[in-house]
């Protein structure tokens, strides 16, 4: 009678194997999230490209660029709501029915103190979340809930810069950019060349006090905060300009650009490109960047 003896992995054994799953575990976790920020990145990518086509179709048809919003009234104090840039984009970016829907071009945008209410900008249309508008890095929720939970985007008109431009803020002041508020710059207006400067930056909507980045919405200028209280433009959801300290990428002001690609954030320039720009990056050769006629070429930061 032969002897057979049943053979079985012992405890050692069985431990090395954990432990060799684990590790090849650990090293497949960190390449799988790699790979799926290079496909956001590249999506988001798209997105900017996609809108600096559709301002260069808007400006076809109108002769001048979009405002970063538009208000009906001429006051120079008051901080007024208004149909932002992402609004006049809607036709380029296959939502016209979303377009009619809102009618921009006859209603007045908002109500009072609180715009999500107005006929016009109320809670159906402008709640509605568009991908073209939205950071697959950000997970942000679809509505903004400090800006009336309007639609969340995370794409800012780049309105210009500090540098040859009053430091002070004012309503309709031009900060240099190609957006601001009630703005109608002309291509030939970008003297600096639309490969030289910037129309579109991101940002994130994150309510951690550790991040307080408060994000934009496509659907234009509230003009109030969620209390009804007055905060003016400075505080825009859709525009904002770039000066070496609060508005630095990933800075501390809550407007600032940013994103959650490591490092940066991405920005289109006026010929439709799109480039990675690094938080640790100079911020006056963004600063040059952000205007459209300030005489200095400067080469694009990596």
């Amino acid at each position: 009678m032969s002897d057979r003896r049943r053979s079985a992995f012992t405890l050692i054994e069985l431990l090395v194997v954990i432990a060799i799953i684990a590790v090849l575990i650990g090293l497949l976790v960190p390449a799988v999230q790699q790979v799926r920020e290079a496909a956001n990145r590249t999506t988001c990518q798209n997105n900017l490209h996609q809108m600096g086509v559709a301002l260069h179709n808007y400006e076809s048809t109108k002769k001048v660029f979009p405002p970063a919003y538009q208000t009906a009234s001429a006051s120079a104090t008051t901080p007024l709501p208004g149909w932002g840039w992402g609004t006049f984009l809607l036709p380029y970016i296959e939502q016209k029915a979303l377009y009619t829907q809102l009618s921009p071009e006859t209603a007045v945008f908002g109500s009072g103190t609180n715009p999500v209410t107005a006929t016009a900008g109320g809670a159906g249309p402008s709640q509605t979340p568009l991908m073209v508008f939205r950071c697959p890095s950000d997970p942000s929720p679809e509505q903004n809930g400090l800006r009336f939970n309007h639609a969340t985007s995370n794409y800012r008109a780049v309105a210009g810069t500090d540098a040859a431009y009053p430091a002070s803020w004012a309503e309709r002041q031009d900060k240099g950019g190609v957006m601001f508020q009630n703005s109608r710059v002309t291509i030939a207006a970008v003297r600096d060349g639309l490969s030289q400067t910037l129309v579109i930056g991101e940002c994130v909507f994150n309510t951690d006090p550790a991040i307080n980045k408060w994000g934009a919405i496509w659907i234009g200028m509230t003009g109030y905060n969620t209390t009804g209280t007055a905060v003016g433009a400075r505080v825009s959801d859709v525009m904002w300009w770039i000066d070496q300290t609060g508005s630095a990428i990933n800075g501390p002001n809550p407007q600032s650009f940013s994103s959650r690609h490591p490092g940066g954030a991405q920005f289109c320039f006026g010929d439709g490109s799109v480039r990675f720009f690094m938080e640790s990056g100079d911020m006056t050769t963004l600063r040059y960047l952000a205007g459209r006629d300030d005489g200095v070429m400067v080469p694009t930061m990596p």
